[in-house]
């Protein structure tokens, strides 16, 4: 159903959730139902077997739903949250994104004018123009198949129309210098063909500010346009095209806080146990290690040339040449979550295009419809990897090091005597060894040495440059690109008998190409001057200006390099609808799918992974994945009356497997180095669905109340940690079962309340991994680095109660045997991302203030259980409830054509975390936060004709 203008007023700013209804007449006398087309047919969503929330671009507006991330105030057992990468993670009843990397795939389909998309910008757009938008909660495992395991989020866009012209123009002024236009335009040209044009922009300061610059960060500035077409030739064939463009340019973060717990033994960098906002101590992490044996080599080569030639210059760079154990030892994380301390500010840009074209024909008995899907993204985002400024410089350490360009490499032919000395290490670094060149060592006698008195030179990653650093610095760049096409061909039936059917093929090609850079003055330094590999003698090596070249790249710190990725499926799939009454419907569903999943990939991490230099394939892994399946569903629609309906499924659905972001070389997939290959793929995923529901319609049309129970079976299901450098997606079995209830009520004509209340409960079944964050597994935080040792940043377990209870046991560490971890037993333990109950409570009341004007005063608020962020449960996973008030007076003129309305979002102000995302080891260990965004207010003014 097409929603107008005019009825907008009385509609209220709350959860106008599933098989909500709205009037279109001033009267309020019932409650009209919307045509929803989750069945790929139009039926009202009361009559629709099925969990579905929607939402017509009137309803998201007065509701103050700008973008997806606000439909989860509105949504029952639904959350949205950012990844700590560049994309989102859309859970439904618990199920979402649990896979890390390019292979790994969302458990909830997000669909734009029924398209498909596998890599989408839909979190961070605004809603323009929009017909609806519908969220359908539960296994969609045979209509729309590939990764709905937890749903699908539909939006549908607003059709050109060929009836009249019209248009709409808005505008919105708020706090944080917020601006905002939207604009409408419908044209039809003749009877059978009209253009519509949409677009939007909007911009605002930054909701964070930064102690270090006092500059604000985390603003926006975007905009957006539409081209819609539709073509009617005959009454029977209905062509509809539509093209959009969504850019971002601004300084958005992706995490807008960093949590950390210092570990003041520098082993862990950040210990286990509820979060505060410390500073990660960087000797836990890879770069702090590097440092520390730099300074070690530096000193005691100063040291072996004072014992050889009493010369009291030597004694006295003893002292400066090492670093610091600690850079962050004094540095400030201010505990308000809206302040950061960082010496380098985010920026980000994203741009997305998405086309479509429907056609669709009515033969009579048969409709037939062909859908036509592209779509093509890109997006670059960069921030201060550690989110703060660094305490202390090098400047003393840098100038030991460049000191040593002046000074002759002694003779190889010592070396024997420097390894009687106990200073055999040093040999390379001071003597013309490894070189063989006279007076020239890998340090001593380098005239190259000499440019770090300058400071170290390090690649900003936006590309920008280099710029030279005196201490530490550190910020990454998380990238993707992205093209995809697809093609669906449907028959649907029209018999006037008791069967009918819908069948379909679909088609799915995609294409990417991601990446994550650290650029880190700890990781460039030991890349310019320490040769870690004798296989790359002398570092660094790669041209400078070329620092992403597949077969020479310039090492200055880590590069998880996704060149290639390639998704290629198709599926068969169909449904056959019995009447076996008048009031019975049975409806039998499958869907056939094969997969074909392909990349190029390596990680480059200064010389410690994989090496461009290594043949085959300058060291990239070309890893495969196929995969065939079947999903089935099977469903009963009974009518008791025209008020009231109750429905059973019992369905199948899956998400598919693939292969982890890492090479076969990889020491956590190299049997050599105490690896399990296995963990170069993770399986599929595969769900049981149980669900009974009703749908039901009172007090003669003024009320609604709908709910659902339901049960999964889940096999398989997939979830991500890092280890080492890159993320490892596992497996475990696991239950989820829930309730969820929803009311509208129209008490009067004027007065209105919605009610939606959420119960969930996930349990995982056995299933045993190591928890990077806490590998002792030491209930007490202040003991959890007890037998820890920390080699580059890989945490082992010296002392350790048996193989058995170990994830890797017998790792030959230096003489010791050592254990990666204690093994944590996750039996039991909820579901990341899963909270056991939300509420969300409305109400609305319109008055009438005469010559047809009216004021709708609406409020909402939503409350959400706590939840973990991670399978452990652990304290530091926790994220704490939270809750969302928002309110609005909207002014509406008498007829219909303008209005003006003040509102205001989380009137509480509150500054809640809403998820976050623990790092690896090498990087100590701190935990990105995600923050609700702060009190905003504003008013807009809209005039339609």
């Amino acid at each position: 159903m097409t929603n107008t203008f005019p009825f907008r007023r009385h509609l209220c700013a709350s959860a106008i959730g599933a098989a909500l209804a709205v009037t279109t007449t001033p009267s309020f006398a019932q409650l009209e139902e919307i045509i929803v087309t989750a069945q790929k047919v139009e039926t009202s969503i009361q009559d629709t077997p099925i969990a579905i929330s929607a939402f017509s671009q009137d309803q998201l507006d007065i509701a103050l739903i700008n973008d997806t991330m606000n439909l989860q105030f509105n949504v029952p057992n639904m959350l949205m949250g950012k990844q700590n990468f560049t994309q989102s993670d859309i859970r439904i009843r618990g199920i979402g994104s649990g896979a890390i990397g390019p292979a790994g795939d969302s458990g909830v389909g997000v669909h734009v004018n029924g398209v498909y998309l596998n890599s989408s910008r839909i979190f961070e757009t605004q809603f323009l123009d929009t017909e609806r938008v519908e969220v359908l909660r539960g296994p969609q495992g045979t209509l729309y198949g590939r990764n709905t395991t937890g749903g699908v989020v539909n939006m549908i866009t607003a059709k050109a129309d060929t009836e009249a012209m019209s248009g709409s123009i808005d505008g919105t002024l708020g706090n944080y210098s917020a601006k905002q236009v939207r604009g409408v335009l419908n044209v039809p040209f003749g009877d059978n063909f009209a253009a519509r044009f949409a677009g939007m922009a909007q911009k605002r300061d930054g909701f964070v500010e930064n102690i270090h610059t006092g500059n604000d960060i985390d603003d926006r500035d975007l905009y957006s346009t539409r081209l819609s077409l539709r073509w009617t030739p005959t009454d029977d064939t209905d062509i509809n095209f539509m093209w959009s463009y969504f850019e971002e340019d601004d300084s958005r973060a992706r995490s807008q806080k960093q949590a950390c717990n210092k570990d003041p033994a520098g082993i862990l960098g950040c210990l286990p146990g509820d979060l505060n906002y410390g500073v990660a101590h960087s000797g836990g992490g890879i770069g702090g290690s590097l440092l520390q044996t730099i300074g070690a080599i530096s000193a005691g080569g100063y040291g072996v040339y004072y014992a050889l030639t009493g010369n009291p210059a030597f004694a006295a760079a003893i002292p400066g040449a090492s670093f610091p154990f600690d850079d962050y030892a004094d540095s400030f994380n201010p505990n308000d979550r809206r302040k950061v301390n960082m010496d380098y500010e985010p920026t980000y840009y994203s741009e997305e295009n998405i086309m479509s074209l429907e056609i669709s024909h009515d033969f009579g008995d048969y409709t037939f419809t062909s859908l036509t899907g592209y779509s093509e993204s890109d997006v670059e985002s960069t921030e201060d990897y550690e989110k703060s400024v660094a305490s202390t410089n090098w400047n003393t350490q840098l100038a030991a090091l460049a000191g040593w360009a002046d000074i002759p490499a002694l003779p190889a032919a010592l070396a024997p005597t420097l390894d009687a000395l106990g200073a055999g290490a040093l040999v390379p670094f001071i003597t013309d060894i490894a070189t063989g060149i006279p007076g020239v060592g890998l340090w001593a006698g380098n005239p190259g040495m000499a440019a770090l008195a300058q400071g170290v030179p390090v690649l900003l990653p936006d590309n920008s440059g280099y710029v030279n650093v005196f201490g530490s610095f550190g910020a990454d760049n998380s990238f993707n690109d992205t093209e995809q096409w697809s093609q669906e061909f449907r028959i649907q039936s029209n018999f006037d008998g008791p069967l009918n059917f819908l069948a379909g093929v679909f088609y799915l090609d995609y294409e990417g190409q991601t990446g994550y850079v650290v650029r880190s003055s700890a990781l460039a330094l030991p890349g310019l001057i320490l040769p870690i590999n004798p296989a790359v003698y002398p570092a660094p090596f790669g041209d400078p200006n070329d620092p992403y070249s597949e077969t020479n790249p310039y090492h200055q710190g880590y590069h998880n390099d996704t060149r290639d990725y390639s998704l290629e499926t198709w599926a068969v799939f169909g449904e056959l609808y019995w009447d076996v009454s008048d009031q019975l419907l049975l409806t039998f569903g499958g869907r056939y799918t094969d997969e074909t999943k392909e990349a190029k990939q390596r990680t480059i991490y200064v010389t410690f992974s994989d090496l461009p230099t290594v043949e085959p394939n300058n060291a990239y892994f070309l890893p495969e994945y196929e995969q065939d399946e079947f999903s089935w569903k099977l469903n009963a629609t009974y009518t008791f009356s025209d008020d009231l309906m109750a429905y059973a499924t019992v369905s199948s659905s899956f998400k598919s497997g693939g292969f982890n972001p890492i090479s076969g070389d990889d020491p956590l997939a190299d049997p050599a180095f105490g690896g399990d290959p296995s963990k170069l793929t993770f399986d599929p995923e595969f769900i049981d669905a149980f669900e009974v529901g009703f749908k039901s319609t009172l007090l003669d049309g003024n009320m609604q109340i709908n709910a659902a129970a339901f049960y999964y079976d889940y096999q398989d299901l997939q979830q991500s940690k890092i280890v080492r450098v890159t993320s490892i997606n596992e497996n475990s079995d696991a239950e989820i079962m829930g309730l969820e209830t929803e009311m509208l009520w129209a008490v009067t004509n004027n007065f209105r309340l919605t009610a939606n209340l959420s119960l969930l409960d996930t349990e995982l079944k056995s299933f045993k991994s190591v928890n990077t964050a806490n590998p002792a597994n030491a209930s007490d935080p202040a003991k959890a680095t007890e037998g820890v040792v920390s080699v580059n940043g890989i945490n082992y377990l010296i002392d350790y109660p048996g193989e058995d209870l170990c994830e890797q046991g017998n790792v030959d560490l230096g003489g010791y045997s050592a254990c990666t971890g204690i093994l944590v037993d996750m039996d039991g333990n909820s579901i990341a991302g899963a909270p056991e109950m939300s509420i969300n409570l409305g109400a609305s009341y319109t008055f009438e203030l005469g010559s047809g004007m009216d004021l709708m005063i609406a409020t909402n608020y939503y409350w959400q259980d706590e939840y973990y962020a991670s399978n452990f449960n652990a304290a530091q996973d926790k994220v704490e409830e939270w809750e969302v008030w928002n309110a609005s007076a909207r002014l509406t003129g008498g007829d219909g054509k303008w209005y003006a309305e003040a509102w205001i979002k989380n009137i509480l102000d509150e500054d809640y975390v809403t998820g976050q995302y623990l790092t690896s080891s090498v990087s100590s260990l701190f935990t990105n936060q995600f923050i609700l965004d702060p009190q905003t207010y504003g008013l807009t003014v809209g005039y339609a004709f």
